[in-house]
């Protein structure tokens, strides 16, 4: 159950929240949505009283209610895609890290339109990650008495992450049913799934490349398609020196 915040409505003080949650780290089929929310507390009260918990909990239907109720409010969404090739190819943890960053950003250019005096950001555990994006934060939003808060399994703690975890699901969930109507019915498109793992294996060629929405370096894909599966290599960016560049 989400955790009722408390939320300031008083005129000296105007306060905004931030959340920030994804979906569809672990599947083998399709993009991770990485969504961020942007809030006046007055809004996410309402949909606290009308049962905002995190998506998990929901049927599509109910999610998709919150995603309606939740753009009628004027309640700021932004989403960001990261493909299975991108995933593939490099730490899932820093890709996440980075697509955060972005969105928060992203708020720090919208956050000076409106009269703020303290920003709360609440966002759900990317392992190794809490202390850079808290530094990235409070740079980003240097003006403003910060809050920041990023804990496991926050969508169940925190409105404003409940919130980003329905927007990342249904924004998720509606680019798998595209994916259905083209290539047929995956199932959930998680490695635990029979009719995911029957699909793979209906659909699978040796001497022909997957489609580009698997992930290719999961494990689980290398026993049942065994030539579409890919070793994950990720590159270690090494740091250059001035004196690198003089032994040309």
């Amino acid at each position: 159950m989400v955790q009722k915040m408390k939320i300031n409505n008083g005129h000296n003080s105007t306060v905004l929240y931030i959340g920030v949650d994804e979906a569809g780290r672990g599947p083998l089929i399709g993009d991770m949505v990485v969504a961020g929310v942007l809030s006046a507390g007055s809004k996410l009260k309402e949909l606290e009283k009308e049962g905002l918990v995190e998506s998990k909990q929901l049927n599509a239907e109910a999610r998709a209610s919150f995603y309606r109720k939740a753009i009628k409010y004027g309640i700021v969404v932004i989403a960001v895609y990261v493909s299975p090739w991108r995933i593939d190819n490099e730490n899932l943890n820093k890709l996440e890290e980075e697509q955060i960053k972005w969105i928060l950003k992203v708020f720090s250019k919208i956050v000076p339109g409106v009269r703020v005096d303290e920003i709360k950001v609440f966002i759900d555990e990317v392992k190794g990650s809490a202390r850079k994006i808290e530094s990235a934060a409070r740079e980003l939003f240097s003006k403003y008495k910060l809050v920041f808060k990023m804990e496991p399994e926050a969508d169940d703690k925190y409105s404003p992450v409940a919130l980003a975890s329905i927007f990342a699901k249904v924004m998720r969930d509606r680019n798998l049913d595209v994916l259905r109507k083209l290539y047929g019915d995956f199932g959930s498109g998680y490695s635990a799934d029979p009719i995911t793992v029957n699909w793979v294996k209906m659909n699978y060629r040796p001497s022909i490349k997957p489609p580009l929405f698997i992930r290719r370096s999961w494990r689980n894909l290398k026993d049942i398609a065994p030539e579409w599966y890919v070793e994950k290599k990720v590159e270690i960016k090494k740091h250059r020196s001035l004196l690198d560049f003089t032994k040309r």
